[in-house]
């Protein structure tokens, strides 16, 4: 694996998307301390999509987006001054799709991260009401942070990764998703614990077959960061069976990791994005004690 350790950090133009939740404020915090820690510059993006009541108000639907339109100023502005003595910009654009509005930021501001916060929605609620947070990470073209509902809240942090866990499948652009893991770690001076979970063979049967041996799985991690004379100490390989979220979350909690990484499927289409089977990229972000880094690879990889 190359290792382009000293580009894959240089996060200079850093976008926050915020819906002026609680979610979205603790995401805040988190982008403004990694802009203080290693410069640059904060964008602070929201989408004023019409809600449900604006087209209930068939007489004056105008008047109900200019509220709500107003409200998202008075929230921005909140934001603008909490943000004092930092570079930074904010802006309001409006549209029907959060994602279309982003991607034309990312362009226009040559934005290098996202941060975000979701709300965690699993199960039916997530069919049901789709993930807005889900698909800007399916699509951005750079990597997305996010900071979910698990992630412990109202605490001051320094953006100092201590522990970072590299989660693959091994899918094609594993190598880049790895780059940003040792990146992370090398620059954090962090311990790197690198996780594959070998997924049961779904071919039937009475015995309980997996999809890779736990010996030829270990010989890929060796294979994707080849113990790297950048990082202080060698990495942590680990290898489990089951399913893959779970214990991914698993080791997150048991090694009291403070960042993962990991690839993400891209997926051209937004109902495919949304609506998908229960992923287990989803339900790391949903569920992750820590924040979650994730970096789009081709539409065939797995997560």
């Amino acid at each position: 694996m190359e290792q382009n350790t000293s580009e894959k950090l240089e996060f200079q133009n850093i976008l926050h998307l915020t819906d002026f939740s609680p979610c979205s404020a603790e995401a805040l915090s988190w982008a403004k301390s990694l802009v203080q820690a290693q410069g640059g510059k904060l964008f602070v993006l929201n989408v004023v999509i019409p809600d449900t009541i604006v087209y209930l108000a068939p007489e004056a639907p105008s008047v109900a987006l200019d509220m709500q339109a107003e409200w998202a100023l008075g929230q921005m502005n909140r934001i603008d001054e909490q943000l004092a003595g930092i570079p930074h910009q904010v802006a309001i654009e409006h549209g029907r799709d959060l994602w279309h509005a982003a991607e034309a930021k990312i362009k226009e501001w040559n934005v290098d991260l996202i941060v975000l916060g979701t709300h965690g929605r699993t199960g039916l609620r997530r069919v049901v009401m789709g993930s807005a947070a889900e698909r800007v990470l399916r699509n951005s073209p750079v990597p997305v942070m996010t900071v979910g509902p698990e992630v412990p809240s109202g605490q001051t942090h320094d953006c100092q990764f201590r522990k970072v866990l590299l989660a693959t499948d091994f899918a094609e652009g594993s190598a880049e998703t790895a780059n940003y893991a040792v990146s992370f770690a090398k620059k954090h001076h962090a311990d790197l614990t690198m996780i594959h979970v070998c997924k049961r063979n779904r071919r039937g049967g009475a015995d309980q077959t997996w999809d890779m041996s736990i010996a030829e799985a270990m010989h890929q991690l060796h294979e994707l960061v080849p113990d790297p004379p950048v990082l202080q100490e060698k990495p942590d390989h680990l290898v489990e069976c089951g399913e893959p979220g779970q214990r991914i979350l698993d080791v997150a909690k048991r090694k009291e990791i403070d960042l993962i990484v990991m690839g993400v499927r891209n997926t051209p289409r937004v109902f495919a994005a949304t609506h998908m089977a229960y992923s287990t990229a989803h339900e790391v972000v949903a569920h992750s004690p820590c924040p979650v880094l994730t970096v789009r690879r081709p539409q065939q990889a797995a997560f």
